[in-house]
């Protein structure tokens, strides 16, 4: 059983015949080429952007502060959700580097 020969196909094939008519199997057979052809077209752009992702990964840089690797561009660590862009004084509004303790520009303390 599963197994179809070519009576089974023959009979499969009259059957469709019958159903729709003879003139709607063009349709029906464009139809069904377009719809594999938009799959194979989003499967393809789906396994480029895992392809993008993972080189962005490879390409991109480890947090400071859990040592895990981030991708390229990100602005927090996705382990450990600390930022990777900097830290803003409240004083003088300056972006001093992560893991930084006090401002570059004024000295006072950096919170975070």
């Amino acid at each position: 059983m599963g197994n179809l020969g070519a009576p089974e196909l023959i009979l499969i094939l009259l059957v469709i015949v019958v159903f729709f008519g003879a003139k709607k199997i063009p349709e029906i057979a464009q139809g069904f080429g377009k719809g594999i052809r938009e799959f194979r077209k989003a499967s393809k752009d789906i396994q480029e952007d895992i392809a993008v992702d993972e080189a962005k990964m490879i390409s991109g840089k480890n947090c400071p502060s859990c040592n895990s690797q981030v991708i390229e561009g990100a602005k927090f660590c996705p382990t450990c959700g600390k930022s990777l862009v900097g830290i803003n004084c409240a004083q003088c509004h300056t972006l001093n580097p992560v893991g930084s303790k006090f401002c570059k520009e004024c000295g006072s303390p950096l919170a975070g």
